[in-house]
């Protein structure tokens, strides 16, 4: 069992739509599968559920302490959500206990799934926390642009501090690019370099190119596997789920 945060403080880098894409993918697999939204603007909420107003299982119930109750949503063969709205940005006014709860209300459900998914606000703070706290993985999209590559470094002392002070069980994942343009700029091949050469193989192998039909797929809440299982992005996403599971099991 793997609980992954996806993560980057950065926005922009795919965050959502890479976490949507691996649940699916994964639980299409015979994988069952925990997505979680623990982000305010509850995109992957509304990339699973065709109306707010079907969300029974919200992650507001753990923050506010009352986790015992809370039993995740089935969104598909083998696949269930614990999802958001905006109240969760409340959360940000409690105070520094709250990023214990997370890892508090998952320990009595955790146990029930092979992977359990956390999609991450951008920014720093306790949301953010909890859930680097509650998991024992951190997988990280990042772009070939400067500001994303260059923001992965306070990203690592973040994690470093969690490893430190509270989730010393917590691993980087990898790290992988997302949103790699088809013909790529002597500027995004020299930032790729540098990105492998500064952290060499925590960077997957695999790379997740710009895609119209992979960007409008959840808003038809399918997958790329599912929208087009057939193209290059469905296989470039097999190789990633690939790589991920053999990082898990290694």
């Amino acid at each position: 069992m793997a609980v992954i945060a996806v993560d980057n403080q950065k926005g922009g880098v795919g965050k959502t739509t890479l976490t949507f894409n691996l649940a699916k993918g994964f639980a299409a697999r015979g994988q069952r599968i925990l997505a979680i939204d623990n982000d305010p603007q509850a995109n992957l909420t509304r990339a699973f559920l065709a109306h707010p107003k079907e969300l029974r299982a919200n992650i507001l119930t753990i923050y506010e302490n009352e986790h015992s109750h809370l039993e995740p949503q089935q969104v598909g063969e083998n696949l269930y959500l614990i999802g958001s709205d905006l109240h969760l940005a409340r959360v940000a006014e409690r105070d520094f206990e709250v990023i214990y709860q997370l890892r508090e209300g998952l320990e009595a459900i955790k146990q029930h799934y092979d992977v359990v998914l956390i999609d991450c606000l951008p920014s720093f703070g306790f949301l953010n926390m909890a859930a680097l706290n509650a998991a024992n993985y951190v997988f990280i999209p990042t772009t070939p642009s400067p500001f994303a590559l260059f923001g992965l470094k306070d990203l690592f002392d973040a994690i470093a501090k969690i490893q430190k002070r509270m989730n010393p069980e917590l691993r980087v994942l990898g790290i992988v690019l997302n949103l790699v343009e088809g013909r790529a700029t002597t500027i995004a091949r020299e930032l790729e370099e540098a990105l492998r050469e500064t952290y060499g193989a925590v960077v997957f192998e695999s790379i997740i190119h710009k895609s119209v039909k992979l960007a409008e797929s959840p808003a038809w809440h399918q997958s790329i596997l599912e929208y087009e299982p057939k193209s290059k992005m469905a296989t470039e996403f097999h190789r990633l789920m690939d790589e991920i599971n053999e990082r898990i099991t290694a």
